[in-house]
């Protein structure tokens, strides 16, 4: 399988050994200054981009942004995906990126398979999320976790595995919730519930806030109630779930922190999207009868 990775971060460059390993033929675009060596995987331009020959088109985590940018921090000039481009791809190419994005849909008129649609990569994706979680709040702390009173707003996936971490550091941990199924998964997990629509009550409480719900649940109004020491960590997808400008004028520190996993452990990440994206070439095969 011809397997062309363009763009992306270094989890990409993981992505790329592990498909070669397994016998692909890979090419990389917009890697030309990521200074390693990657034994048969080939390094190439945009110009020179193999269109006939492509069997899957593997697009960044973060998918396309506006104007057809592609994430490329390896690449000496912004990478962008055009309409032309994606309309060269042979019929039977298979195009993947990491999340949907409002451009890739304008972009491209083909069906898409999104990795962070899966359930598997998304548990898997949480571990190191958390950790570089709790690496950012112990760096931008002045106090210990150990004790610390935290918020995790969102008990999803990411939410989960956030939680269990910093409850086994010492902190005491609390999450907003909507569902009442997700109410009596935090009482399992022993973290205190607490319901939306309660949360205004109590979050002049805590000492670090993590956000991981992808809509505007940080409002100004809850903003008032936040204690000026407290950290925002919002780890939603852009254009985040905290209103920046409101945190801001209140002198509230807030980090809007995307793609931790490539940031914080780019091997394991990269191991991890390397394959389940075999797993999931197959299986959408596998349901086409290809």
């Amino acid at each position: 399988m011809n397997v062309l990775i363009f763009g992306g971060d270094a989890r990409q460059l993981e992505v790329s050994r592990i498909l070669k390993e397994r016998g692909d033929h890979v090419f990389l675009v917009g890697f030309e200054q990521a200074n390693v060596q990657l034994n048969g995987v080939k390094t190439i331009l945009l110009e020179e981009l193999p269109y006939s020959s492509i069997d899957l088109f593997v697009l960044p985590v973060s998918g396309v942004k506006k104007g057809g940018v592609v994430e490329a921090p390896f690449s000496a000039k912004p990478l962008v995906l055009t309409r032309e481009m994606a309309g060269r791809l042979p019929a039977g190419c298979l195009v993947i990126s990491g999340i949907d994005t409002p451009a890739l849909k304008e972009l491209v008129s083909r069906e898409i398979l999104f990795i962070f649609d899966r359930e598997d990569v998304a548990i898997l994706n949480s571990i190191p999320t958390a950790e570089g979680t709790l690496m950012l709040a112990m760096q931008k702390t002045t106090r210990t976790i150990h004790g610390s009173r935290v918020l995790v707003i969102g008990l999803g996936r990411i939410g989960i595995t956030i939680a269990r971490l910093f409850q086994q550091v010492g902190a005491f941990v609390s999450t907003a919730v909507r569902e009442t199924g997700k109410f009596a998964r935090a009482t399992e997990m022993q973290v205190n519930p607490i319901y939306m629509e309660n949360v205004q009550k109590e979050i002049g409480n805590f000492d670090i806030i993590i956000n991981t719900v992808p809509s505007l649940v940080i409002t100004q109004a809850l903003i008032k109630q936040i204690k000026p020491s407290a950290l925002i960590l919002d780890l939603a997808s852009y254009p985040g779930g905290t209103d920046f400008a409101a945190a801001a004028e209140a002198g509230i520190q807030t980090i809007h922190a995307l793609g931790l996993p490539g940031k914080v452990a780019p091997e394991t990440a990269g191991e991890i999207l390397g394959r389940v994206l075999i797993d999931a070439v197959h299986e959408w095969k596998m349901e086409r009868g290809l």
